[in-house]
This record gives C-alpha cells, structure tokens and sequence, in this order.
C-alpha cells in the first residue's frame, strides 16, 4: 500500500534583491556551458528580458543569500553589463525555507536549465562534499546524458567488480582520447572537458555563414534565397537582412541563429584512430576552420574545398592567427574535385561532414548542394565521394558524419544508406558505423509540439561511418600505436 504524505509548500516569499550579492553553494566545475548553450542563453535574455525569477536559500543567521539555480544567469548578467548593456540590480528571486546547507545543496542538484548542464565531475565532487545520497536523488536529477551506473559506481566504490570497470573505462580513456565504443557520447564530462580545452585553444569555426540559416517548418529549408529572390521580384530592391528575417517569421519560417563550431574532439578522434602520423586529410566540404585546425595542431596536412569564397577567406584568416601552418583551403566545387587538385595528390585520409541536402541553405552559388532538387543533390553528392575515393591511397580510411533528412511530407530520406551505398560503389568496404549522440540544447523545448503534432520524435544523433580502402589484413602493420594529445587545463 502506498503511503501518503502531507504536502506543504515551501515558498516563503518573492521579491526583489541585489543579484550581485547572491552566494553559491556550488563550484563553476558543477554545470558546463558550452558557447552554444551561451549563446542561446545571451539571445533569450536580450529577446525575452528577464521573465524567470532566481531560486534563493536565505541563512537565517546572518542573512546570506544563496542562489540554487541561476549562476550562469548571473554570470551572462555581468557580461552583458561590461558589453554596454543596462541591468537591474534588482531582479525578483523566490525564497524557498531549507533546514540547512546540505538540504539547499539537494534543491542544486534538482534545479535544472536548458541551457547549462551538471556535469558529471562537478557533480561527483558536489555530491562528496555535502555527503549528499546519489541513489535518493538520481530520480529525481534530470540527468540523461549521465552513465548512472559510472556515477554510483563512483559514489558508492564498494563492489569490487564495479570498481574495475570504472577502472577500465578510465584507463580506455587515457590511451584513445574516449572509450572505443560504438556510441560516441558527446554529453558526457570527459567529452565536455576535452571540448572547452580545444576551444579555449581559439577555435571559431562559422565565420563565413551567413548570419541567418533559414529552415521550414518540417525541419527542411525553403531556401533564403529563394525567398530573397521572391522578394526582389516584388519589390524590385534587395531586401535587408532584417527585412527577410521579418518576412521569414510572417511566412513561419523557423530561423537557426548561430551556427556551432564542428566538433573538435570528434575531429580529433577520427585523426588519432584512422590516419596515420603526418598523413593527408582531404575534406571535400570543408566548412568551417574546426578540422583544418585540429589538423594542424595535431601534425597533420590538411586540403579542404569549400565552394564560398568568403568561409574559404575566413578560413584562412583564422589559420594565419592560430599558427596553422598545415591547413590549406581551396575555393571550389568539389564535384570538379579531379580538377581542383593536382593529379599526383592522393590522401591518407578523408573526413568531411557533407550538407544534408537543402537541411541549410549556405548560399545561392551554382554547384552549391544545398541549393539543388534532391535527386540532382545526390547524384552530385555521389560522384563527389567517387573522386574523393580515388583520391586516396590504398590500405587507408575515410570517415563521413551524416545524419538522415526528412522530405517534403517529413518522411526520412535514407541517407545514411545512400552514403554507404555511394562508397560500396567507389570501391571501399563499411568498416566502422559509430552513433554520435549530441547535446539535446534547445530539443528538450521543441519537442514537445513535434511530438504533438506530427509524432516525430526528438532526433539527437548523427551516424560517423567509417570506411576502409584496401586490406584490411594491413591495418595493424600500417597504423602505428594511437598516441594522445596532451591538453593542458589552461590550453
């Protein structure tokens, strides 16, 4: 028989206070805001104002606020002061009665954002400080992207099995960088930590985007062009910017502001594993700076090929002030690959990650894929992997990061097999099929209505595929021991 309980509220009082008195509990280590999350975090501040108060513990004995779940807020906060910005000092904050320190330390550990997200070291660590049970509130955390079983293995070290699997995944770790998993989980603390280590290394990788990426409603883009085009044609004048964006929002067009960089420790996963030392990457959709930089840093060569010749400028820009001497861009349309290149070249390599068809729309050159009908998208998608792949040597690897797309009535296209399909035909053999699941960012406010709507669910994943070009017998003979960077915490 279930018991019952007597419930009482615990909310004392809302009113305005100073947040720049508020005092935390927890450490910076304990949630991670990675510069995406930051940057949907600064944009709903500036667009919406403040439109949630600040969950406050008052000590009774000397009147010590402490905030329970709004430090990044307050951080961004001060940031958005010393960029010029007016902020109140006063900002409403509910107090809510706790017995002490330890039962707000739990109220931390439920509190959730949609932006920052506990990390888990800084949760390990917050729970060992407060001597806080794991197992009581692990149901109660909003905790996905956590490896439960690691945690309690980490709390709770008693059975001596468990420790050695801890033990194990910590030394799988150490020696490649992450575990060799077929699940790449780009959530957990290890991943995170490495990533804010690369970034802090300078990293930007969307310089040469447009400001705006316009997608429709089902998740497919209508094209920024063609709507600025549409709207040339009728009012004879190129329209601002801020115009099509107004125009874009009327039509209920969805807008993705703020491209993410691609993903360096991924990048750097891929070079370590399947190139060998001082090899040759091609990438024939270059994209950003990311993996020409990665490249670079980690002693390889890199040749990428973009077809807008302002992210190929800013590519480079970017190169000559990080030092990136082993990072080489071209402007030009990969499907003349063999053109573009000269006829000695050949890689140790491939890596790229391509556009999901009309997914973005990143400009209005001809040969652009994300400006082309579906069936002209693959077939040119196809004879630029057939280059590519005779572009690279024998007894080599090539990795491509898809993720399958939806058509017009929001059925999925099969992509992913059309890639693999794509390299069966130029001769390379499916080596390696990996599941990159990613940060659920602004998902978990999204899906909700699409799940309503149209039952689709919440994707979060991308497919790494790997493919080999040879023997396979010859791997071990030529590639060496994987050796790992070593990433300073100041790097």
């Amino acid at each position: 028989m279930e018991t019952t309980l007597t419930l009482s509220s615990r909310v004392l009082k809302t009113e305005n206070v100073n947040w720049r008195d508020f005092k935390f509990i927890q450490q910076d280590s304990f949630k991670d805001l990675d510069p995406d999350a930051a940057h949907r975090l600064k944009a709903s501040i500036l667009a919406n104002n403040f439109t949630q108060p600040f969950y406050v513990w008052e000590v009774p004995e000397n009147g010590t606020i402490f905030c329970l779940d709004g430090k990044h807020r307050t951080l961004m906060l001060e940031q958005l002061i010393k960029e010029g910005h007016t902020v109140p000092y006063l900002l409403p904050a509910t107090f809510i009665h706790c017995e002490n320190k330890k039962e707000a330390a739990k109220l931390v550990t439920i509190y959730s954002s949609i932006y920052a997200r506990v990390s888990q070291k800084g949760l390990f660590d917050f729970m060992k400080e407060y001597e806080l049970d794991f197992t009581e509130l692990k149901d109660q955390m909003d905790l996905p992207e956590f490896d439960m079983l690691e945690m309690m293995e980490m709390l709770n070290p008693t059975d001596a099995a468990a420790t050695q699997a801890a033990e194990a995944r910590s030394s799988l770790q150490e020696k490649f960088i992450i575990p060799p998993f077929s699940i790449f989980d780009t959530r957990q603390g290890y991943w995170m930590d490495r990533k804010r280590k690369w970034i802090a290394m300078g990293l930007e990788s969307e310089d040469g985007r447009p400001e705006e990426l316009f997608m429709a409603k089902s998740g497919q883009s209508s094209g920024i062009y063609n709507l600025r085009n549409r709207m040339r044609e009728a009012t004879g004048q190129d329209p601002s910017w801020d115009e099509i964006l107004k125009e874009a929002k009327k039509r209920g067009l969805h807008v993705y502001t703020g491209t993410s960089i691609f993903d360096p420790v991924l990048t750097e996963v891929v070079y370590s594993w399947f190139n060998i030392p001082g090899g040759v990457i091609l990438d024939p959709f270059a994209g950003g700076s990311v993996r020409g930089l990665v490249a670079s840093e980690l002693g390889f060569n890199y040749i990428g090929i973009d077809i807008r010749p302002e992210q190929v400028e800013a590519n480079i820009q970017q190169a000559m002030l990080l030092g990136a001497k082993q990072a080489e861009w071209i402007t030009g349309d990969s499907s003349q690959l063999n053109e573009l290149l000269p006829e000695s070249f050949r890689a140790d390599l491939i890596f790229t990650c391509p556009p999901y068809a009309d997914l973005e729309v990143y400009s209005d050159l001809e040969g652009d894929l994300s400006t082309m009908e579906y069936d002209e998208f693959l077939k040119t998608y196809q004879q630029i992997i057939k280059q590519s792949c005779g572009r690279l040597k024998d007894d080599r690897f090539a990795c491509f990061v898809v993720g399958d797309i939806r058509d017009e009535s929001g059925i999925y296209r099969n992509f992913v097999s059309q890639t693999i399909e794509a390299f069966l035909e130029s001769g390379m053999l499916l080596y390696n099929e990996i599941i990159l699941i990613n940060v659920a960012g602004s998902l978990p406010v999204r899906v909700g209505r699409q799940m309503a709507n149209s039952r689709k669910v919440g994707k979060m994943h991308q497919n790494v595929l790997v493919f080999y070009k040879g023997d396979s017998k010859k791997i071990k003979e030529n590639f060496p021991e994987i050796e790992v960077k070593e990433m300073s915490e100041n790097a």
